[in-house]
């Protein structure tokens, strides 16, 4: 395969994993603030669902930054556009992760003062 077109290939999956990520948190996030999530109750649920996002959080990262560092050395016309991307795609995913560990502990505040 042309490298120019590895190149673009690696540009799209970063693009699908990024969105991916982002499309998981706000889906999670307006279940956790509907209540719709009947199974998360009690401090080790909660506990899980922060710990296992932040192990799936660390793998889109992982997979973002790989993308980015192979499609950089692939594309020498642009690599910094590479470098300044990936960080943006990573910047987005933390926000949004951000965001769902935010509302994970909002909702587990919301059940010990429903009690």
């Amino acid at each position: 395969m042309d490298p120019s077109m590895m190149a673009d290939k690696l540009w799209d999956m970063a693009n699908i994993l990024t969105g991916f990520a982002v499309a998981q948190s706000l889906a999670t996030i307006f279940a956790l603030a509907k209540h719709e999530l009947l199974a998360l109750k009690g401090r080790a649920a909660h506990w899980m669902a922060f710990f296992t996002t932040l192990v799936f959080t660390v793998f889109y990262i992982a997979a973002i930054v790989w993308c980015g560092y192979r499609g950089s050395h692939l594309d020498s016309v642009q690599p910094e556009v590479w470098c300044q991307t990936t960080w943006g795609r990573v910047g987005a995913v933390v926000l949004f992760t951000s965001i769902l560990l935010l509302t994970l502990l909002g909702h587990w505040r919301d059940e010990i003062s429903r009690r």
